[in-house]
């Protein structure tokens, strides 16, 4: 097999919205073809390359899937590699991108075991409604809005959260329910299309209801995105997204980097699935 295309035993032949890089990456000569990540039948050292893309259980057991990382990359060639889906797969990378300067949504972090008293926090803060978060974490779970009237109960759901792991709390961004998120998807360091998508949590208001590509018309945001791309690796990513939202003031804010398993909404841009087939291919 040339790409093994590794997905999870919930979604065998990736999602629909990724799926096209199998036929894209055939199309272009390659052996391609959707393998789970944690199927021991897999012979890893017979694959040219392994490219990361629909393990969304990850999370779930992330010193599981590090650890297969590792073992994978020492046997061929893992995009992205085992020490980059080592720092995503923990939010606390997003500490090291705010010492850096970029603009990462304010955030308190509570460590393991820790409490918060929330409520005034967001008093001192100014913060009307909050967002918990654990710092391991996907697709919104485990992730709360407190809003005001609300906030007396967030320390212990704080409290309840920390005795997993490390979490973050952070401002909630009304913008969420109107712009959404802007999500910059890369390959090879290169800006390939954007799309907006609406609040993860279902329990957010929403002003529209799928993902769609947009043409960015904002040249600051873009470089904001490319400055974080730059401060995660740059060129030496196969495939990164950033993801932005205004906050309360109008600001651009950093939400996250995604470089381990993200969805890169190959469908939504009719170029997206050749030019990151090429992006694979540029780097066998």
């Amino acid at each position: 097999m040339d790409i093994a295309v590794v997905t999870c035993a919930g979604m065998p032949q990736l999602h629909p919205l990724d799926a096209p890089l199998v036929p894209a990456l055939r199309a272009l000569g390659l052996d391609a073809r959707p393998v789970i990540w944690d199927d021991p039948s897999v012979d890893w050292s017979g694959v040219r390359a392994a490219v990361v893309r629909n393990a969304w259980d990850s999370h779930l057991r992330r010193d599981e899937f590090v650890a297969w990382a590792d073992r994978v990359g020492a046997l061929t060639r893992l995009f992205n590699p085992a020490d980059v889906l080592r720092w995503n797969t923990h939010k606390g990378y997003l500490r090291g991108m705010e010492a850096q300067g970029l603009p990462l949504t304010p955030t308190v972090w509570v460590s393991p075991g820790g409490t918060l008293d929330v409520e005034a926090v967001a008093r001192e803060r100014g913060w009307d409604a909050v967002v918990l978060k654990p710092a391991v974490a996907a697709g919104g779970l485990k992730v709360f809005i407190f809003r005001r009237g609300e906030l007396h109960a967030a320390g212990a759901k704080v409290a309840e959260l920390a005795k997993e792991g490390d979490v973050m709390v952070q401002p909630y961004l009304t913008a969420f329910e109107t712009e959404g998120e802007r999500s910059y998807i890369f390959f090879n360091g290169v800006f390939s299309h954007a799309v907006r998508r609406p609040p993860t949590l279902t329990t957010a208001p929403r002003g529209f209801a799928e993902p769609h590509a947009f043409t960015p018309d904002d040249p600051a945001e873009l470089k904001v995105a490319e400055a974080v791309l730059e401060a995660s690796g740059g060129r030496q990513l196969l495939y990164a997204r950033v993801d932005v939202a205004t906050d309360n003031a109008g600001r651009v804010r950093l939400q996250e980097v995604e470089v381990t398993e993200p969805c890169l909404f190959l469908t939504l841009d009719p170029g997206a699935p050749e030019r990151m087939a090429r992006a694979v291919i540029a780097r066998l």
